[in-house]
């Protein structure tokens, strides 16, 4: 009783299968199996056979069978000769549409409607395989083609005098070599080096961070160019130092200095970010003594 066949699951009855089977896949009474597709016995199961699941009518509302719903036709037709296939795939054009929850329906059973609607095909991917934490790799920026002059010589910096900013005049490169002694420069920021230096190829490091990280003054000096115009490299800062030294910093979300500015060792002078031709946050730092890219790693001391 309350077993009836509409709205109910149209099969095929797999290879071997019978009706004690069949109950037990779909969770059906056998009794309800044979009324619902007008059989008389259980010997009137037989393979390749069309039926139809039945499901409970309950106070009016037909509520199929939890069973029913985990058939996976895929196993029969893996047990079938090829008319057999052909049979299933007439059968997925006749199956039931997803009823829609009555408006008499309990909160509960409509919130449940609602998450079932909601979800994405990526979501039960990662519900069938398990939880999965992607972690983008940082790509570092590419490196500029051999032989073209590197575009961070082009930036504009014009004739910003050290001196008018209350700066100390910078030494030429051959002053600071008779100095005796390798100037240290502070760390830019903390963070992992994704890409090191390479001569021809990375004209400095690429250091991964998170957005809006601080981007700190490597050294006291002055601010000769801030701005986004050299293609590339992003949001670009670079600071002549007294040293006869020049540190850029690009890649930059933010910019906190301009032109002209005099800076401090450590102060903060932009957050990073992803600009110009990377795609994950980074900082692309470099040193140079005079216009000759050096590697930063042997100049850079602590934070």
């Amino acid at each position: 009783a309350g077993w009836t066949a509409v709205g109910g699951s149209p099969v095929v009855v797999a290879q071997g299968e019978n009706l004690d089977a069949l109950s037990r896949r779909y969770g059906v009474p056998s009794s309800a199996l044979l009324s619902a597709n007008g059989l008389s016995s259980a010997a009137d199961v037989k393979s390749g056979m069309h039926i139809v699941v039945p499901v409970y009518n309950a106070g009016g509302h037909a509520v199929a069978s939890a069973a029913a719903g985990k058939a996976v036709v895929a196993d029969a037709s893996a047990k079938s000769s090829k008319k057999h296939a052909e049979d299933l795939a007439a059968n997925e054009d006749h199956k039931p549409k997803k009823a829609k929850v009555e408006d008499n329906a309990s909160p509960k059973q409509k919130d449940q409607e609602k998450v079932a609607d909601k979800a994405k095909p990526q979501d039960k991917a990662a519900d069938a395989k398990g939880s999965t934490t992607v972690v983008a790799k940082a790509d570092p920026a590419k490196p500029l083609a051999a032989g073209k002059k590197p575009a961070i010589d082009d930036a504009p910096t014009g004739n910003v005098d050290p001196k008018a900013a209350g700066s100390k005049a910078p030494v030429t490169g051959e002053e600071a070599d008779a100095s005796g002694g390798t100037p240290e420069f502070r760390w830019p920021a903390r963070g992992r080096i994704i890409e090191g230096f390479k001569a021809g190829g990375n004209d400095g490091i690429n250091i991964s961070v998170p957005s809006g990280t601080s981007v700190r003054a490597a050294e006291n000096g002055v601010v000769v160019y801030s701005g986004d115009g050299l293609k590339g490299y992003g949001n670009l800062v670079l600071i002549k130092h007294p040293n006869g030294f020049v540190s850029a910093y690009a890649n930059n979300g933010e910019l906190d200095v301009k032109r002209g500015d005099t800076v401090k060792r450590g102060q903060v002078i932009a957050k990073s970010g992803d600009t110009g031709n990377v795609n994950s946050p980074q900082l692309h730092f470099e040193l140079r003594k005079g216009s000759t890219p050096v590697d930063p790693t042997n100049y850079l001391a602590g934070l």
